[in-house]
């Protein structure tokens, strides 16, 4: 799935910067740059548009306003400003998310993402939610900044294959054996979950990769996985212990060499199930 965006603003090199972060972002799709609002009102009104960034202040209609005028279109608003104090009043238009200037391509990459979640969301009804909403660890949002957004329903048990998952990686949902995962990594509003280069995945879904991404929390991947194997040994990362070779100090190490840290706050989980798991 490709978004379809457009770009409004009218200092001519906010709006090449703002058209250059989507033209390299995979599922975004430039239809449009504007340095006028009037015309982009007249377009957004005459396509299908999922994502408008708009500059708050413009001439003749600035950005607020044309936010207001979109209400009823299934556009979402990204405002960019240079102005903080244009926030609230942002957010009061039903904005997906705000800008600040001068945009970093990170900044940009959040709001993408945000609004791919979003638009998943909406368009994969028949994918069961698991966890909970806007976890801020996942989203990599600071203490005490709001995440608005809901969790990506990204991950689907198999009701034939209770020994599976699909996920949804790449535009398609890909199924991965429980007993297949090496570990799982988070990475913002990510998380990579890496497989087994041996395992029975790869012949299950002809051209998965070892390492998937989806869109997913790590604490929801926590809840739902089997607490028996799976195990969180830091706060980025799950080990399925059932394939872990060693356990080092300070590490957890498999048997194709990866290894992932221990934080000091879940060493003592990892002792009781290494314990669990002890002869004599």
């Amino acid at each position: 799935m490709k978004l379809k965006c457009v770009v409004v603003d009218d200092e001519p090199l906010a709006l090449e910067m703002m058209a250059s972060y989507v033209g390299k972002t995979p599922y975004l799709s430039l239809e449009g740059a504007f340095s006028n609002s009037m015309e982009a009102l007249d377009f957004l009104r005459s396509n299908e548009i999922q994502m408008a960034f708009l500059d708050i202040q413009m001439p003749d209609l600035n950005g607020l306003e044309l936010g207001n005028l979109l209400s009823g279109l299934p556009t979402r608003v990204v405002f960019v400003t240079a102005y903080e104090q244009y926030a609230l009043q942002g957010f009061k238009v039903d904005a997906l998310d705000y800008l600040l200037k001068p945009v970093s391509y990170a900044d940009f990459l959040r709001s993408a993402e945000r609004g791919m979640r979003w638009f998943s969301h909406r368009e994969a009804p028949f994918a069961e939610p698991v966890g909970q909403a806007g976890n801020p660890e996942a989203s990599g949002a600071k203490d005490g900044e709001a995440v608005t957004e809901a969790a990506e329903p990204g991950v689907r048990k198999d009701p034939d294959r209770p020994d599976s998952i699909f996920v949804r990686a790449d535009y398609r949902w890909v199924r991965i054996r429980l007993t297949d995962i090496l570990f799982v990594e988070s990475v913002r509003d990510y998380v990579k979950i890496h497989l087994d280069p041996d395992g029975k995945s790869k012949q299950d879904t002809p051209g998965a990769p070892f390492c998937v991404m989806t869109l997913q929390s790590m604490r929801a991947l926590e809840e739902w996985f089997p607490s028996d194997s799976f195990l969180r040994v830091h706060r980025s990362y799950m080990v399925n212990m059932n394939q872990v070779s060693a356990v080092e100090k300070g590490r957890v190490v498999f048997a194709d060499g990866q290894s992932v840290p221990v934080s000091d706050s879940y060493k003592g989980l990892l002792e009781e199930a290494v314990l669990r798991r002890t002869l004599g």
